[in-house]
């Protein structure tokens, strides 16, 4: 065959360049402007926050970073008074009085091994730990970032630092940057290292539902090597913290748990106003707690049977990737908004698809929607009247990326010649990518 008979019989077969209709990726001034606006206007409303608290002396204003009150004083009763103590509710509404407002209370509900993880801060006074908690959750959050996105060379730097839900993460004093990182860096991690993506899977047992469709996305994917390393790992924590604090803090733990279930989750009211849920946003409507179950377990089962679908199909990595967060934060029946922080995860693997693909404006859309919720959801509690929009804006996140991943897979496949194995070149004249490849995760 002639060179020109071979690239006629190529381009007729060649997949299209991607087409971004609505315009192309947003220019890195108008993310950087943009972002840099939210992000002065984020961090000067914290500024006031913090001056009308700690200056102004106004004790109807909580200390920002409320729920890290409650870890320091946890960790401070378990160096001082045995780990068991941090569980004692009466111990710690006494420690608590000390920063937050008499009408504020929020019990330790996280399991041993976060209190292992936290305990070093209960050896420093409250500012230190703040500034310590607060640093590390960042870097390591702004770390799995730079891991996803810094190959495309996108400005993503103050887009990720603008992002509501890290700023309501450091408002409310909680850990959500944490288990993002280590969910965000077992997905960077799986292909070329699954051993370690299953140590940072096995992390996520400081707040272990946000793990519990990490075994069945390595179940479809067939990473058997990960699954085993996440359970090693796991288990392995399980005992350094039995170990180190001993079988009645289990009990208290449990204990504590199961209080805090039926107190605050089933019965807590104005909190549930603050969860992103189905089921939430039922019970908030006033609907009982069988009937807000029992919807929630209709759509997470409908939502685990779509990622069942994609996690076994060939669909784009970056497709996976993003919808085992989005699937995670959707099963969820108890989430509180500052676990939206999570999805900063799928907008930067939907991020990398939009540039090597293509995009449309309602998907541009639905990724704006996503990156302001976690703001909206803060807002809602405390307004009590405009209601948790995140269920919403999940659905079109997830169904945006199945779309794209029955999109990719309706792509014609060429004919099965000696010329077939040679890449179709694209409209752009560089090869065109594999829909079933993507970037290693």
């Amino acid at each position: 065959m002639s060179v020109s008979q071979q690239g006629k019989q190529q381009a007729a077969h060649a997949v299209p360049a991607p087409i971004t209709r609505g315009g192309g990726w947003p220019g890195s001034r108008r993310l950087h402007v943009y972002g840099g606006a939210l992000l002065f206007l984020e961090y000067f409303l914290l500024g006031m926050w913090w001056w009308g608290h700690h200056v102004l002396k106004n004790t109807t204003i909580p200390s920002p970073g409320w729920d890290l009150v409650v870890f320091w004083n946890a960790a401070s009763l378990a160096v001082t008074r045995g780990a068991a103590a941090a569980y004692d509710w009466a111990l710690l509404r006494a420690a608590e009085a000390a920063i937050l407002p008499p009408d504020i209370f929020g019990p330790f509900s996280y399991p041993p091994t976060f209190l292992l993880l936290i305990y070093p801060i209960g050896m420093l006074s409250f500012g230190a730990a703040t500034v310590v908690f607060s640093a590390s959750g960042i870097a390591l959050y702004l770390g799995v970032l730079r891991s996803t996105l810094a190959s495309q060379q996108l400005p993503w730097l103050i887009p990720a630092v603008a992002f509501p839900g890290v700023w309501v993460t450091l408002v409310t004093g909680q850990n959500s940057l944490f288990t993002a990182a280590a969910a965000g860096a077992a997905l960077v991690l799986l292909r070329r290292s699954p051993i370690a993506a299953g140590a940072c899977i096995a992390m996520l047992c400081i707040k272990p539902q946000l793990g519990i469709l990490f075994p069945l996305y390595l179940l479809c994917g067939r990473q058997w090597r990960a699954l085993v390393s996440a359970a090693f790992f796991s288990v392995l924590i399980l005992a350094v913290s039995w170990l180190a604090f001993g079988t009645d803090t289990f009990v208290a733990a449990a204990k504590s748990l199961a209080m805090f279930r039926h107190a605050i989750v089933e019965n807590g009211g104005v909190i549930l106003y603050g969860a992103p849920t189905v089921f939430g946003t039922l019970r908030s409507a006033g609907y009982s707690t069988t009937m807000s179950y029992a919807v929630h377990a209709g759509v997470a089962t409908l939502v685990i049977a779509a990622c069942i679908w994609l996690w076994r199909s060939t669909c784009r990595v970056e497709l996976r990737a993003a919808s085992l967060p989005i699937a995670t934060l959707m099963v969820q029946p108890y989430l509180i908004y500052y676990d939206l922080a999570w999805l900063a995860l799928p907008m930067a693997w939907l991020t990398v698809d939009f540039v090597r693909h293509g995009s449309n404006r309602f998907e541009k859309a639905v990724l704006l929607a996503a990156w302001l919720v976690p703001a909206q959801g803060l807002f809602a509690v405390l307004s009590r009247s405009t209601g948790q929009w995140a269920p919403i804006v999940l659905v079109a996140l997830l169904a945006v990326v199945v779309q794209r991943a029955r999109a990719a897979q309706r792509v014609i496949a060429p004919p099965e010649t000696s010329d077939a194995a040679t890449p179709p070149a694209a409209a752009t004249g560089t090869h065109a990518p594999n829909p079933a490849q993507g970037t290693p995760a």
